[in-house]
């Protein structure tokens, strides 16, 4: 299963690469919500991690624009960010997201919630 990460912060990225690949997932790179997108254009991962706060595009901005593109709509997507009041939580359900997790991230929390959105039947592809 091929991950993408998207972070604007090139420790947060070599945390959860590292913490992935241990756990035997494929891990592409992207530094900013740009470069994601271009990204996802190029080979749809399996699913995507997703920052909010970056310069440039915003995760929620990032979030609305894959699933707007109807064949990544069965992308799972999941926010990962330190802002984590109540109404940060509700804007990225808003945007789109499949899931959320507050930084700082607990590594098992991250790879629960990996394991249930890829085995959830709503993002098997269509036989």
């Amino acid at each position: 299963m091929k991950i993408l990460v998207i972070d604007d912060s090139a420790l947060s990225r070599k945390v959860i690469q590292e913490t992935l690949e241990k756990n035997g997932y494929k891990v592409q790179l992207a530094e900013s919500a740009e470069a994601g997108l271009r990204a996802v254009t190029k080979r749809a991962p399996d699913l995507i991690l997703l920052d909010v706060l970056m310069p440039g595009l915003s995760g929620w901005e990032a979030c609305l624009e894959l699933k707007r593109a109807a064949e990544k709509k069965a992308v799972p997507v999941v926010i990962i960010t330190s802002k984590n009041a109540p109404q940060d939580m509700l804007k990225s359900f808003e945007s789109g997201a499949d899931e959320f997790i507050a930084k700082p991230m607990v590594a098992e929390e991250l790879l629960a919630t990996i394991s249930r959105l890829l085995s959830s039947e709503k993002f098997k592809p269509a036989p």
